[in-house]
This record gives structure tokens, C-alpha cells and sequence, in this order.
């Protein structure tokens, strides 16, 4: 198997990988960095030898074509970490708030001055 038909398989291996919404975010994660380096080494190789035709390769375009839906996917991921995230730390400031509720009130009302002699 030459170094680009490892490339078209690795990719396609990614790109179901986030096509499919995972249940176990951690586990997804950990597959898509492992696919993700393995890919990386690939192109390296790819870089180092002499492929000087490979954009008249016949997979290049399916190489590139696949690339834009990694990205697209890539994205998606990263947005629904960061939106778990976001709604993670509102729903601690939510229960500090609640276990808490007079933590942010600046208020003097409980004192009692004397002030008689």
C-alpha cells in the first residue's frame, strides 16, 4: 500500500470517526488524536519522498474533497466541547449560587449600633 492510498484510508477512518456523534465524547476524542497523528506522520512521509505529481494522482481529489469534511467535522466537535463546557461552568456558578446566596450581598443590615451612653 503506497504512502497516498494510506493517506485515503486514514482519512476515510477520521471521517467517520466524526461523522458519528459519539456517546462517549472521551473516547472520540482520543480516536480522532490518534487518526489525527497518524496522518500527520503519513503527509511527513509524504513531504519527505518524491511525490512531485501528486495532485495528478487519481485520488487527490478525494483526498482534498475529504479534507474540507475533516475541517467541517473538526469544527463541530470542537464547538459541541466548547458548548458543554459553557454550560458546565453555568451550572456550578448556578449551584455555588444556590448553596451560597448571600456570598455576593454586601450588606450591613445585620449590625446593631448601640448608641446610648
Amino acid at each position: 500500500m503506497d504512502l497516498i492510498e494510506q493517506l485515503v484510508s486514514c482519512s476515510e477512518s477520521l471521517l467517520e470517526v466524526l461523522q458519528h456523534s459519539a456517546d462517549e465524547r472521551d473516547k472520540q476524542v482520543e480516536k480522532v488524536e490518534q487518526l489525527l497523528a497518524e496522518r500527520e506522520k503519513i503527509i511527513a512521509r509524504l513531504k519527505q519522498g518524491s511525490y512531485e505529481n501528486l495532485h495528478q494522482h487519481p485520488q487527490a481529489r478525494k483526498i482534498v474533497e475529504m479534507e474540507q469534511d475533516i475541517q467541517k467535522g473538526l469544527r463541530r466537535l470542537y464547538e459541541d466541547i466548547k458548548m458543554d463546557l459553557k454550560r458546565w461552568n453555568e451550572k456550578k456558578r448556578l449551584q455555588q449560587s444556590y448553596e451560597n446566596a448571600f456570598s455576593y450581598v454586601e450588606t450591613y443590615d445585620g449590625r446593631f449600633y448601640d448608641k446610648r451612653k
